[in-house]
């Protein structure tokens, strides 16, 4: 979602550029921005290969810090997309078969560093607009990864051609709502996708949770949680990505408040061996805090078991 303000989110940054660079001549990551296919959504880093762990090990990552990674101003802003990813209330054009009718919208919030807390404020919204990509593939509702958003002048903003030059171009002007709803949100900085991958399919989406671990898109999973994952393929291979600056119970209206982080993890390998009575019972993604433990229960316990043949029969 950094794309959907390239100018605020990813200018300036190599790091940011290089992964959402997209035009016809140069596009250094190639499954982003233009794929419907099994390869999900999420930015992650990783994999990290864990010195002598094996299957049937467990990988224990405890978050000992989060923060911003900030744009080369010195600021820090989220996405939000308020859209048909709820499960159905959002019109989205030709993904709820209604062509003339959206009611999804973008909001871009700015973190605002204060000594009574750390919060979000709106920075503006627009409503989405009808996009085509540098490829030519049209995309009228929010939906691929990493789609650039060609924006307009628009209250105080001028912005730069950062996008369009790229080759994003867009069917009608954007509306803007440049003095959004009042609100403060309290930053709580979480991990919305870490995990391992299985040992039963060489590639999957990133999007369905897995015993494993992956896109639990849980608020808990933030600074001073510490996650027990088991271990299926040699090294482990930890992935991390897809972190919020806030978010409620679930992405309720679509996604969290989305953004870039940086963090502090302590990573140590329980070897089976050395397992005590419910280390040999796991077989999903546990959470453990000061003062409690977090689990996770999913539609199907283990999808790529259920879906074998067709992991994407989960949708």
């Amino acid at each position: 979602h950094a794309c959907d303000d390239w100018d605020k989110m990813i200018k300036g940054d190599s790091g940011m550029e290089s992964v959402f660079t997209s035009t016809p001549e140069v596009k250094n990551e190639m499954e982003r921005g233009t794929t419907g296919s099994i390869d999900g959504v999420h930015i992650l880093t990783g994999p990290i290969y864990v010195k002598e762990a094996m299957p049937g090990d467990i990988l224990k990552v405890e978050i000992l810090d989060l923060y911003p990674r900030k744009n080369p101003y010195g600021k820090s802003f989220g996405s939000n997309g308020a859209s048909k990813e709820d499960g159905g209330l959002f019109t989205a054009r030709s993904f709820s078969e209604t062509p003339s009718q959206k009611d999804e919208y973008v909001t871009i919030y700015e973190v605002i560093e204060s000594d009574d807390g750390d919060y979000v404020t709106p920075s503006y919204q627009f409503e989405w607009p009808n996009i085509t990509d540098p490829n030519g593939i049209h995309r009228d509702f929010i939906a691929y990864p990493a789609t650039c958003v060609p924006h307009d002048v628009h209250g105080d903003t001028v912005p730069s051609d950062r996008v369009s030059a790229r080759g994003w171009t867009k069917k009608d002007n954007i509306t803007y709502y440049d003095e959004p709803y009042p609100v403060k949100i309290p930053v709580n900085y979480h991990v919305g996708c870490m995990g391992l991958p299985p040992a039963s399919h060489n590639s999957i989406d990133s999007i369905p949770p897995m015993p494993t671990g992956g896109n639990l898109d849980n608020k808990r999973i933030g600074i001073g949680t510490t996650m027990y994952y088991p271990i299926e393929v040699a090294g482990g291979l930890l992935s991390m990505g897809d972190a919020h600056v806030a978010q409620g119970d679930s992405e309720l209206d679509g996604t969290g408040i989305e953004t870039s982080i940086t963090g502090d993890f302590k990573v140590t390998l329980i070897k089976k061996a050395d397992f005590v009575l419910w280390q040999e019972q796991l077989d999903f993604p546990l959470g453990e805090t000061a003062s409690e433990y977090i689990v996770h229960g999913f539609t199907e316990t283990d999808y790529l078991e259920t879906f074998s043949d067709d992991p994407s029969g989960i949708y």
